[in-house]
């Protein structure tokens, strides 16, 4: 494995490192929630982390060996007002590196919440890898760049920390 390449992996690892760590806290708040400006518990987050557990099966290899892939990755970052983690729908990796984030959604509407929660796991990702990703939501037949993203994942912050 060159230079490079263990670079690459140790960053994958430690985030994941991060994730597990997260995932062990008392002190745990959820991109869904933070996006929706609560720290509630509501029937759709619960849906949403069970179909996020079951969809995810990740080795690192795959991203580390595939020129470009994009799947489900779990991401988590410590504030000082404690652990953000969420599992981002989509990240897309070209060459190990992350260059994209983007949120599914089932239906047709893309408002304020669907961007604040897409930007903050672009947040995510930016600190896990010290890249600035493309963030964008997709909804059924259309994909839409959100703008501004870093704006968004720090409005949204304000109100936890």
């Amino acid at each position: 494995m060159g230079r490079m390449s263990l670079y690459k992996y140790k960053l994958l690892r430690q985030a994941l490192v991060r994730y597990e760590r997260a995932k062990q806290s008392k002190e745990t708040y959820y991109v869904s929630e933070v996006a929706r400006g609560s720290r509630g518990r509501g029937f759709g987050a619960d849906i949403g982390r069970e179909v996020h557990k079951a969809l995810w099966g990740l080795d690192p290899e795959v991203i580390l060996s595939t020129e470009e892939v994009s799947l489900p990755f779990p991401l988590a970052w410590r504030f000082r007002f404690g652990w953000l983690m969420g599992v981002a729908d989509l990240v897309t990796f070209k060459n190990a590196v992350p260059t994209g984030v983007v949120e599914v959604k089932s239906y047709n509407a893309i408002k304020k919440y669907e961007a604040t929660q897409a930007s903050l796991y672009g947040l995510l990702v930016m600190l896990n890898f010290a890249v600035r990703p493309r963030v964008y939501v997709k909804i059924p037949g259309n994909i839409v760049e959100v703008e501004d993203w870093e704006s968004l994942a720090l409005q949204a912050l304000r109100y936890v920390a």
